[in-house]
């Protein structure tokens, strides 16, 4: 039986060649559309998932800051016994690493023995025990031994710092898991760091804030268990009781990445548009396929005369249906395939699918392939089985009661809601990003030329610091320049480093964290930062010297009235004095998309000029090119064999909003593709109604209705459901656009514009639609219509 209806189905394919070709790629379309997007929310959901101790990891912060202080976990670790594990990552100083004659500028992350027993990476060489035990050994991530070592095997090589004769002895490789929160591509432990750079002896100290801090908890304890003692160290450890106002907390590993790293608001919206697109897809294929029995009618009659009866039917219908959605369901993984290089490229994800290795895609596809094939073969073979001879004979078994299209019609409106939801966000996140773009940071980033210095690749400091002056000198004498300026940081690179600061005058318990940046001579001027009081750092630095220029949120929080003048205390045993010289404006240095933060610059007179990150030059108006031009030429002549790696200051601001730029593509292009999914819904519907009102359009032309009123007429009942989708998506989206605005410092608002463009391109796009099966509908001969009645 099988067999026959296989040769019957070939035969329907050859013979409905479109029917099968809009069926298939349609639904092939939206399983790869879901899939693709299932798979970005199952990794972002999954994060982690891969330590055996998931359940009972927890990340220690002091209030919102993931930045501990150093002496917290040895002080855990001896005085709570539920905190039976934990380890310190320090994060901070990146070195010149080189294996032969390759060599990559390289963060080392410095941790403690515990890392590899609280993380359970899987490693493809070596082991995890004792692996950063001993001096100079480390561990190596799989992506960088591939960079350094190939195919070989990284055992047990020596990897050269900098150019020193210190050499670290790689004991390990991990294959670091695509979704995991703690990545690296070079760990080793802190008795290793002190014998690299002598001052990570300072993390080990109570003042010292820049270490992250992970502990794993009995089974059964909870974090509030625990919070007692938490604050009691820091009471009894650092701060005099009465005084402590450090809110320790307890966070899960398992929730950090939901809850600091992850976009949810972007999850929750991917999630909603995968299922959104293959329930669309699914609605689609199913009105196709019924549609499609509509020209098989006659057949079945046929068949019926000959003897087939309703079970025979039934197979029939029901071995297409499962094979045509199989097939859809296959070109659905092949554009899976194809695709996700160029959405994981999209969104820097390392996104793949196997549904052999992870059975739960397997399931997946199973339960799409069921849902389609039964629903799509049952309802046609239903009324194939049912129907009656005579009604076959005519090819009218689908004509009847009209009521019944209601539930056709609701699933159409169900499609155009999210299609016009999704065309709406697209607008509103177009419009966000361009609210962001053109408003004022408090900073003139046109025209800013940034040099980056790489002083890592060079041998010697102090020739390198005198070229690296000379060049500056060259360019600051040029014409078209009007000013030069190093610094350790630029606007969109301001990174962790924060330390609290308390008044001259009050208690040292009364700190507040300020983000502290390092800058020399002009830099405020080449950026074109204004002093709302006070001076900046100009020429003559030497009178700079502790010295700090705070921004207008700092002088708040801080409480200092007329500051010029007065003295700052960094909170730490030595209580360093900073006179405040200068007090800028709230610079968007992280985007206006942020809060502003208490921001603090300090002059910094580098002994040379290697331990600066950048040179930055003020171009005159219209000379950007000619100061790019002037710059490669002074680094090829003073720095030959070397290349300047450079950037425009504007475009790495910019580059805080790529995340948003990501979102504004992927819902415009899904908006594109729902709409033409509910297009092809619509086509379908449009088609079965306007087959089925055949005989009334013959009668009404007869009677002396014109082609232009058929045509209003069949449209109209079309429409009119595309605007009740439209006042039922209008609140929805209204909603959506204001929980995601939530998320911004600054934001754009919601204007009826965007919702009245939408709903135009939806309402245009459905009219295109159901005219065509219109206009044919009307331009019938009432003779032909009606010759059978």
């Amino acid at each position: 039986m099988f067999k026959h209806n296989l040769k019957l189905f070939l035969r329907s394919i050859i013979k409905n060649k479109t029917t099968f070709l809009i069926n298939t790629i349609g639904l092939g379309v939206g399983i790869a559309s879901f899939l693709v997007l299932a798979l970005y929310v199952y990794n972002d959901l999954t994060y982690d998932h891969f330590n055996k101790n998931l359940e009972n990891i927890y990340r220690v912060r002091e209030g919102e800051s993931v930045q501990t202080k150093g002496q917290l976990l040895p002080q855990m670790l001896q005085e709570i016994p539920e905190v039976v594990d934990g380890t310190r990552i320090f994060d901070w100083e990146e070195f010149r690493i080189s294996y032969n004659d390759i060599a990559f500028l390289e963060n080392i992350k410095y941790v403690d023995d515990g890392f590899f027993s609280v993380f359970t990476y899987p490693f493809i060489e070596g082991s995890s025990k004792n692996a950063i035990g001993e001096k100079y050994g480390v561990v190596i991530s799989k992506k960088f031994a591939e960079k350094y070592f190939g195919s070989e095997s990284a055992l047990e090589k020596q990897l050269r710092i900098k150019f020193d004769d210190v050499f670290l002895t790689v004991k390990g490789v991990v294959d670091i898991p695509a979704n995991s929160s703690v990545t690296f591509d070079i760990v080793a432990s802190y008795e290793t760091g002190e014998e690299i750079s002598s001052w990570i002896m300072d993390v080990h100290d109570w003042y010292n804030t820049f270490s992250e801090t992970y502990v794993v908890l009995q089974d059964g304890t909870k974090p509030e268990d625990i919070k007692t003692k938490l604050q009691n160290i820091v009471t009894e450890n650092f701060l005099p009781v009465g005084e402590n106002k450090t809110d320790l907390n307890l966070l899960p590993s398992k929730e950090y990445h939901s809850v600091v790293e992850s976009n949810q608001t972007l999850i929750v919206i991917l999630a909603i548009i995968a299922l959104g697109i293959i329930g669309i897809a699914i609605v689609n294929f199913i009105n196709l396929t019924i549609t499609g029995s509509m020209a098989r009618i006659k057949e079945i009659g046929i068949k019926k005369v000959h003897g087939a009866t309703s079970r025979t039917l039934f197979q029939q219908i029901m071995t297409e249906s499962l094979l045509v959605s199989f097939i859809a369901l296959i070109l659905g993984m092949v554009l899976l395939i194809v695709l996700l290089p160029a959405f994981n490229q999209l969104f820097e994800a390392d996104l793949s699918f196997d549904p052999f290795e992870n059975t739960i895609w397997l399931g997946v596809l199973a339960l799409i392939w069921g849902i389609v094939g039964l629903l799509s073969g049952s309802i046609p073979a239903l009324f194939w089985a049912r129907g009656k001879l005579t009604q076959s004979l005519r090819g009218n078994v689908f004509s009847g009661d009209t009521k019944k299209s209601a539930s056709r019609y609701s699933l159409i409106v169900v499609q155009f809601v999210i299609a016009i939801v999704l065309i709406s966000g697209t607008f509103l996140v177009r419009k966000q990003i361009d609210y962001m773009l053109h408003k004022d940071p408090k900073f003139d980033d046109e025209n800013v030329i940034i040099a980056q210095l790489d002083s890592w690749q060079y041998e010697n400091p102090k020739t390198t610091s005198q070229n690296f002056k000379r060049i500056s000198e060259e360019l600051e004498a040029s014409p078209y320049v009007e000013s030069v300026s190093f610094s350790g940081n630029i606007p969109g690179t301001y990174n962790e480093n924060y330390n609290v600061f308390y008044p001259e005058g009050k208690n040292n318990t009364e700190t507040l964290y300020l983000r502290k940046a390092y800058v020399g001579n002009n830099y405020f001027k080449t950026f074109g930062i204004a002093l709302l009081s006070g001076s900046g750092f100009e020429k003559n630095g030497l009178s700079h010297k502790n010295t700090v220029v705070l921004n207008k949120k700092a002088i708040a929080e801080l409480g200092i009235p007329n500051p010029i003048g007065k003295v700052l205390h960094e909170g730490s045993e030595s209580g360093e004095p900073y006179k405040i010289i200068g007090v800028i404006d709230d610079i968007s240095y992280q985007g206006v998309q942020h809060e502003m933060q208490p921001l603090a610059h300090f002059y910094s007179k580098q002994e040379s000029f290697t331990d600066w990150n950048y040179l930055s030059v003020k171009a005159k108006k219209g000379s950007s090119l000619k100061v790019v031009d002037l710059m490669k030429e002074r680094w090829d002549k003073v720095l030959p064999g070397s290349t300047l790696s450079y950037f425009f200051a504007d475009d790495k601001l910019n580059e805080q909003y790529k995340e948003y730029i990501k979102i504004n593509t992927v819902i415009g292009w899904f908006s594109i593709l729902a709409v033409i999914l509910s297009c092809m819904g619509l086509f379908a519907l449009s088609a079965y109604t306007t087959a089925r009102r055949t005989k009334e359009i013959g009668i009404r032309k007869v009677n002396g209705a014109k082609v232009f009123q058929i045509l209003a007429m069949l449209n109209k009942d079309f429409l009119k459901w595309v605007v009740f989708a439209f006042l039922i998506a209008v609140p929805i989206a209204w909603y959506a656009m204001q929980k995601w605005l939530e998320g911004f410092a600054h934001k754009t608002t919601v204007s009826w514009r965007i919702f009245a463009l939408a709903g135009f391109i939806a309402m245009a796009i459905a009219l295109l639609t159901v005219s065509w099966q219109s206009f044919k509908a009307a331009r019938k001969k009432p003779v032909d219509v009606l010759r059978d009645e």
